[in-house]
Parts: C-alpha cells; sequence; structure tokens
C-alpha cells in the first residue's frame, strides 16, 4: 500500500509507512510495510515483509521522558525516524552501485542493460514509497497538538525531503545512463557491421579472382583429343597455361581499377 493516514471513529488513526533495507549480498533493495493504529491510549503496529526494527525507536523513545509525556504521537514520532533513518543505507547502495554502472558505461563498454532497467525498477519503487511519506509526515505535524513533538517531527521531515531528492536524482541518472548505454552498444554494433563488411568485401574480391581461373583451369582441363595431343610443348604451355591465367587477371585487374570510384582529395575541393 502507498504510505497513508486514515482518519477512523473514536480518534483512531491508520498510518502506513513502506521501509526498505539494502541487501549487500544480493545488491538489491526490499521493501516492507508498517501499519500503525494510533490512538490516545494505545499504539499498535503490524510489519509486513522486510520491516524496520523498532527497538532502536523505542529505546529512544525512552531515553526522552519528556517526549513520553506527549502520548501515542510520540511513539509514532519514534516509528518514522526509525523508518526514515533506515533509508540512509539504501540510498547508499543505491549510490555504489550507480557509481559502478556509470562507470562502466561512459569507459566506452556496454553495462548489462538487465543490471540497469533492475536499478531503475528499485529507484522507482524506493521512490513510490519515500515521496508520499511526505504528505504524511506534513499531516502528522499539522494534526500534532504537543508542542514538544514539532522539532523532532519537523526534523524527519527534513531527512525525508534529502531522501526524495537523492532518490529523484538517481532515478533520473538512471534514465541518461540507460541512454548512453544503448549509444554504446549501438557503436559496438556499427564496429561489428564495418567488421563484417571488410571480412565479405575481401572474401568477394578473392572469390572474383579465383573465378576465371578456375574457368580457364577447368577449360583446359577437359579430355578432349585435339587439346592432349597438340598441347604438348614447352611454348604451348606459356601461351596456352600460363598466359591463360595472367591475360584474365590483367583484365579483372584493369576493370577493377576503371570501375572503382575516384575519391576527390582535400586539396582539389579546395580548389573548387
Amino acid at each position: 500500500m502507498r504510505p497513508k493516514v486514515e482518519n477512523y471513529d473514536q480518534d483512531v488513526q491508520l498510518v502506513i509507512l513502506r521501509t526498505a533495507r539494502y541487501d549487500d549480498a544480493a545488491e538489491n533493495v526490499e521493501f516492507g510495510e508498517i501499519s500503525i493504529f494510533l490512538a490516545p491510549a494505545f499504539v499498535i503496529t503490524v510489519r509486513q515483509g522486510v520491516a524496520s526494527d523498532l527497538r532502536g525507536a523505542r529505546q529512544r523513545l525512552e531515553q526522552r521522558p519528556e517526549l513520553l509525556a506527549a502520548g501515542s504521537p510520540a511513539a509514532l514520532w519514534a516509528i518514522l525516524d526509525q523508518v526514515v533513518d533506515d533509508y540512509a543505507p539504501v540510498v547508499a547502495g543505491l549510490e555504489h552501485d550507480i557509481d559502478q554502472v556509470e562507470a562502466t558505461v561512459f569507459s566506452g563498454a556496454s553495462a548489462p542493460t538487465e543490471r540497469i532497467y533492475s536499478l531503475r525498477r528499485e529507484a522507482t519503487d524506493f521512490y513510490r514509497a519515500v515521496h508520499p511519506l511526505l504528505a504524511v509526515v506534513t499531516a502528522i505535524e499539522r494534526a500534532n497538538a504537543a508542542p514538544q513533538l514539532q522539532p523532532y517531527i519537523r526534523d524527519v521531515q527534513d531527512h525525508l525531503l534529502l531522501v526524495n531528492e537523492e532518490v529523484a536524482a538517481q532515478r533520473d541518472l538512471l534514465g541518461t545512463i540507460l541512454e548512453a548505454n544503448m549509444a554504446v552498444i549501438s557503436v559496438e554494433q556499427t564496429d561489428v557491421s564495418v567488421q563484417q563488411n571488410a571480412t565479405v568485401e575481401q572474401l568477394t574480391i578473392l572469390a572474383t579472382v579465383f573465378l576465371p581461373l578456375t574457368f580457364v583451369t577447368g577449360f583446359f582441363g577437359q579430355n578432349f583429343g585435339w587439346l592432349v595431343r597438340h598441347q604438348d610443348s614447352l611454348a604451348a604451355f606459356v601461351i596456352f597455361g600460363i598466359g591463360g591465367l595472367v591475360v584474365p587477371l590483367a583484365l579483372l585487374a584493369v576493370w577493377l581499377r576503371f570501375r572503382t570510384p575516384h575519391t576527390r582529395t582535400p586539396a582539389a575541393l579546395d580548389d573548387h
């Protein structure tokens, strides 16, 4: 569910928070959810998925008796503060992964496109968890009448604004990296096509050269009587054998020379 605040009868509120944790081993972001039922006399939390550990929130709250005097809203602040503090390692983990992918792409080598898409999806999911929480914190700040809690809630809001800006910047940066990676892949594919075209051109030239030679040798290799009986001297071998191979090669060289378009030099272009 999206982070939100819903009011029920008898001064009961439901506050939905999205939690996030960066898994160093898998290098991805795991998300969870905390549902907070808030009333003047109690606070109940229901955690699902990878949720924040609230033991630290309780300990920090117990160390501030002046905040405990505010009642259940103080517990809500402690939970908010814990959830927002847990966002910082997620931002740092995503930043590290993005730096690695960015270094790979802008070094001229293509990064795995699937990895970039995965990071972009994680940044988008993280943004959906952080951005709606801004409105939730604002609503809690306006509804909370305890003056001693106002500075603490504003501090949580400041940290949340910073995280929201960083996540939005990371998502935009991943979009730029994805476009740059596609450009690098396109350049690599162009280089491969150029190499393939050069190879095909060389094979075509070799086939063109050997085609007339194959014809001549095949013609003189026929077992006709006049070829067998009359072409038996060295002169006949030189004229018909070697000459029959040299002449087609010479004609082919002349044809290729005049067939190839002439390129104009820069000096000739300057003269015009």
